[in-house]
């Protein structure tokens, strides 16, 4: 019963209470939350090792039910000397899945501000709720690449463009932790994007050309 309790306290729950008690009253979607939780938390840079620290949500390969859901691993690309740069601790809502892998959108190729737009998106259009605590857990959500590919060619911006990335199984160097959906609004914001080749002020500035975003945006 001990180890229950223990278990209850995540991680997210640590740092929310560690960054400021006005975290836990902010309220409305997460592109109006982004200046406050950004300010709540600071320059917080946390290891995949913190927060991977309940078994449970810990799996090898992914499920349907993990479809649309958010989740964090560490990444060696197959063919990483080929790329321009690459994301080696992604922060990923898988989309499709395959035998040896699965499709997502890494959102940590967008800067906080777009991460929280496309979140918003996905809220109203997909998920059909008013922000990430609303989000059943066990349920299957009609999510795919090509849905968010569709919605996201209503707006004027193409925010799926840039972090829609291909992940294999055999080049996973951890096991992939499903984020609980509580903690989904704290972890787009935590500056924990590790791109090699290139800083992330070069790789959001790419990102926002890709999604056709003019620079005064």
């Amino acid at each position: 019963m001990a180890d229950k309790q223990e278990k209850k306290q995540s991680f997210f729950d640590k740092l929310r209470a560690a960054a400021s008690t006005k975290l836990k009253e902010l309220t409305g979607k997460a592109v109006i939350r982004a200046n406050d939780i950004r300010m709540a938390l600071g320059n917080r840079r946390i290891s995949g090792r913190q927060v991977f620290t309940d078994k449970s949500r810990m799996f090898v390969s992914l499920r349907p039910v993990h479809l649309g859901k958010m989740c964090m691993f560490f990444y060696d690309p197959k063919w990483k000397a080929d790329l321009a740069y690459y994301d080696r601790n992604p922060l990923v809502i898988p989309l499709e899945l395959y035998d040896d892998g699965f499709l997502g959108l890494n959102l940590h190729y967008l800067p906080p501000q777009m991460r929280a737009r496309l979140m918003d998106m996905l809220y109203d259009r997909v998920y059909k709720v008013s922000n990430s605590s609303d989000i059943n857990e066990k349920k299957r959500y009609q999510v795919s690449y090509q849905l968010v590919k569709m919605l996201s060619s209503i707006g004027r911006h193409k925010l799926f463009v840039p972090c829609t990335k291909r992940y294999l199984y055999s080049h996973l160097r951890s096991r992939i932790y499903i984020l609980d959906p509580n903690d989904w609004e704290i972890a787009i914001y935590l500056p924990n994007e590790d791109f090699a080749k290139l800083n992330k002020q070069q790789v959001w500035a790419e990102s926002v050309q890709k999604a056709g975003i003019k620079r005064q945006q």
